[in-house]
């Protein structure tokens, strides 16, 4: 169940980033009664209503992007951070998602190493400005990430960052010296495409709000 709900988010995610990443002047697709009623409350009560299912104290400053989406049928919202970036003997949840529609949360958390767990609450992530530091030196060291929309998962360690970048083409894994901002231990794979198709009427669209007609 856990991989299972982990593909779900994994897709969903991939989805909006989709969505960022494009400009499109495309409709929404034909919503249900039910998606249409939801949708007229508007974006930041559609992201409010979500916030509050996830629950506890959590808010937009855990996030770096929320983004609500539809198949005409059911309502999502997905909250993101990119780059999510883990001391030593940490675990975050970064990303969550709430289908609004059915009032179900998916999330899945990362850990620095992969095996840490923790007895305690999984924290959500929070982006300190110690954090923002170390991102932004990852950055500097790979270069032009100019239209970079996968998520990156930065992992610090004594003398290095081991980073992870999964897309819906390829998997990749690199190490960046600490004191150089050197890349090294490179590994590209590229995925095979999903084994089937997937019909472009259930698929989740970042819904425009400004062509939702009364």
């Amino acid at each position: 169940m856990k991989i299972i709900t982990s593909l779900i988010l994994i897709l969903l995610m991939q989805t909006a980033a989709v969505c960022h990443a494009q400009q499109t002047q495309e409709k929404n697709p034909k919503m249900s009664k039910e998606v249409t009623e939801i949708l007229k409350l508007g974006k930041d009560a559609i992201v409010a209503s979500a916030l509050n299912s996830i629950g506890g104290s959590i808010s937009l400053e855990n996030f770096t992007s929320a983004t609500v989406l539809s198949n005409g049928e059911e309502v999502y919202v997905s909250f993101r951070n990119q780059y999510k970036y883990l001391p030593i003997n940490k675990i975050n949840y970064f990303d969550v998602g709430v289908n609004i529609t059915t009032q179900t949360t998916y999330k899945n958390s990362v850990a620095n190493p992969y095996n840490f767990t923790t007895e305690r609450a999984i924290p959500y992530f929070n982006l300190t400005e110690d954090i923002k530091k170390h991102i932004s030196f990852v950055k500097q060291a790979i270069g032009n990430l100019d239209g970079f929309e996968d998520d990156m998962i930065i992992r610090d360690n004594v003398d290095f960052y081991a980073i992870e970048v999964v897309s819906d083409a390829q998997e990749s894994s690199y190490k960046i010296k600490k004191k150089t901002g050197e890349i090294y231990d490179e590994f590209h794979a590229y995925l095979e495409p999903i084994p089937f198709d997937v019909d472009d009427s259930e698929e989740f669209k970042e819904v425009i709000f400004s062509v939702i007609e009364d």
